[in-house]
């Protein structure tokens, strides 16, 4: 196998990413990858050997996982590989201090924890943003990819928010299912703000919104959608 470094194969990661973010994986095809790198399909298979190594090399990418050291052409490692790479991104970037905190025994979280809280969560989900995006076209072709999103990145948060906004709210006892779809939306309000936002087309902008106020009323709303669900004031 040969190595090859450069912008070559940064771009063919790049049109990966793209086009598996927008088309999913079963509508991608290698040519549309090779027309969005502005490469021939032969110059793409010196790279990539099939779809599936593309998909991983679309992956690392996201991860943020260096490719110049690859053996060309990458070849499809399997599925449960290209899924450990990405929960292993999960895991260096899923930072939740304030939330241990507050699950701990004995603390006593108020509407400022959960602020801190949607704080932690908006800057995970802003510098992760091209990944999730990604995951979020093609986690349903890919059932690992699906429990990974579902249960890993949503329902485990999910669930622990709800239980915070519960002793924020001075109650005891398992959050039901209303808080917990209340702390669902919550997130939501924040995934907007923290990354969605960002595709939004010129004419839907909000005039004057920049980051720091999108990231103050996002958070603000989180805490208070997820305490008044909860019985809080």
């Amino acid at each position: 196998m040969r190595r090859k470094a450069g912008n070559r194969l940064e771009d063919i990661a790049e049109a990966a990413v793209a086009c598996f973010t927008d088309m999913g994986i079963k509508r991608t095809q290698m040519a549309d990858v090779a027309r969005t790198a502005g490469v021939s399909a032969g110059t793409l298979y010196l790279y990539v050997a099939s779809k599936e190594a593309l998909f991983h090399l679309a992956i690392l990418r996201v991860c943020d996982r260096p490719l110049d050291k690859l053996a060309l052409p990458l070849t499809d490692p399997g599925i449960e590989e290209t899924v450990a790479v990405y929960a292993a991104r999960v895991a260096e970037v899923a930072e939740w201090p304030a939330l241990r905190a507050a699950r701990a025994p004995g603390a006593r979280p108020g509407h400022e924890t959960l602020v801190a809280i949607g704080g932690e969560l908006y800057d995970m989900l802003h510098e992760a943003r091209r990944a999730i995006w990604l995951l979020d076209h093609c986690a349903r072709e890919i059932p690992a990819f699906d429990s990974l999103l579902s249960t890993d990145m949503r329902g485990h948060y999910r669930d622990d928010i709800a239980a915070v906004a519960l002793k924020a709210a001075g109650r005891t006892g398992t959050p039901n299912a209303a808080i917990r779809l209340a702390a669902r939306l919550a997130i939501e309000i924040i995934a907007w703000a923290a990354m969605h936002r960002m595709k939004e087309t010129p004419a839907n902008l909000i005039d004057g919104l920049d980051e720091a106020g999108a990231r103050k009323t996002a958070t603000e709303s989180f805490a208070a959608v997820v305490l008044a669900a909860a019985g809080g004031n």
